[in-house]
């Protein structure tokens, strides 16, 4: 494998606390999957679920899962990029509390109502984290690409203010032409806010992949695509939302340049990345095309759903094991690059990609074969059971690794 670094690293006293925030909350995330996909998928009533407490917990599940990716996230721009201390404390403490915060307010959300204040104040919070970075490098003007993936998130983080004041006070806040939870304006407010996450994870770790391949082609394009699809898929979205819901048949284009740059990214591994994060970009890319798919009746046209209403049975399994592949496949891409696949600890460490790989498998099979299956509810723990059993071994070895310099 052909290693190149994006930018000199600091050295290992100088990781921030935030890196250790996302991977705990990330494990938190698929703990809460062992017992909560069974629960969950054991209910195929549609009317059941709207407003439910599957729908509440399910919910604070996605969003812990978003906030370690987010955390994630700075801690590897911190560590990647200048910024001057006062920047890089506000930027981590922000965020960082912002995002513990965020998460408690959505699993009060789910038992006390009445806390739901948090999220718009939590959401603030990281709002403020962002704005630190993305001052400076907008007003530094070296790094364009990083500058539109820090308003990217902005963007994502304003829109987790204003769903916090809708959860939070919907009497005062909420228009009444958004419609219903299950509503179509609703799920594309949804989906651009986890949008404005996920895509700013991969176009960060495309950078990573592109930098080892310098002067390749496919790597300058695949970067731009996956910018250029993270810029307008949330910004369409959200615009569709709030305006003119005839906007979303501009979402193929976003979707189409995401898909193209995961490809892109694919071709790349195979030289000039582990195998770990090759399956993670397969995983990924297969994902994405299958969302070009999903895309055609997600928002009510321009094709009927060959899987039912938006709560059917068929229709929460799809959008499950859609999620759940893009988010195993960043972590896959994360655990390879960290390295400790071809530089394990002696022992215990060496379990640690096999069981990521297994975990993967088991989980996405699980879910898909659920919706087929009558599964006994219990192996759909499985799957999450051993992808946190990875995600811990992972994390211990590069602590470790860390720690010997």
């Amino acid at each position: 494998m052909t290693s190149h670094p994006e930018v000199p690293s600091p050295a290992p006293t100088a990781v921030p606390w935030n890196g250790h925030l996302g991977w705990g909350l990330v494990v938190l995330g698929f703990a809460a999957a062992i017992g909560l996909d069974p629960w969950s998928l054991s209910e195929r009533d549609p009317a059941a679920i709207v407003g439910s407490p599957r729908m509440y917990v399910r919910l604070a599940q996605s969003v812990t899962i978003g906030m370690g990716l987010l955390q994630l996230l700075i801690a590897q721009i911190l560590m990647t990029a200048e910024f001057g201390r006062r920047a890089r404390a506000l930027a981590s403490w922000g965020t960082g509390l912002g995002s513990a915060a965020y998460v408690a307010g959505y699993f009060a959300l789910a038992v006390r109502p009445g806390w739901a204040w948090v999220i718009p104040a939590a959401a603030v919070l990281n709002l403020a984290g962002l704005s630190a970075l993305l001052a400076p490098t907008v007003r530094a003007r070296r790094d364009p690409a990083l500058a539109l993936i820090l308003a990217v998130l902005a963007l994502g983080m304003l829109l987790d203010v204003v769903a916090g004041l809708f959860a939070s006070r919907p009497e005062t806040f909420f228009p009444d032409y958004l419609g219903g939870e299950d509503g179509l304006r609703q799920r594309m407010l949804r989906l651009a806010r986890a949008a404005a996450i996920a895509l700013a994870v991969l176009a960060l770790l495309m950078r990573g992949l592109a930098a080892r391949a310098p002067g390749l082609g496919v790597a300058r394009w695949g970067g731009r695509a996956l910018l250029l699809g993270m810029a307008l898929m949330p910004t369409v979205l959200t615009s569709a939302a709030f305006t003119a819901v005839e906007l979303k048949y501009l979402l193929p284009v976003p979707a189409s340049a995401v898909f193209a740059g995961t490809l892109c990214a694919g071709w790349l591994a195979r030289r000039h990345a582990s195998r770990l994060e090759l399956g993670g970009w397969a995983l990924i890319a297969a994902s994405m095309g299958a969302g070009l798919l999903i895309g055609m009746y997600a928002f009510d046209g321009p094709l009927p759903s060959p899987v039912g209403d938006y709560n059917a049975f068929a229709r929460r399994v799809t959008r499950l094991g859609h999620a759940y592949s893009i988010v195993l496949g960043m972590l896959c891409l994360l655990a390879g690059r960290w390295q400790v696949v071809h530089h394990p600890t002696p022992g215990f460490g060496r379990l640690a990609a096999p069981l990521l790989v297994g975990g993967t498998a088991l989980t996405l099979s699980g879910v898909l074969l659920a919706g087929a299956f009558s599964l006994p509810p219990a192996l759909l723990g499985v799957g999450p059971a051993l992808v946190v059993a990875a995600l811990g071994l992972f994390h211990a070895c590069r602590g470790a690794a860390l720690a010997e310099g």
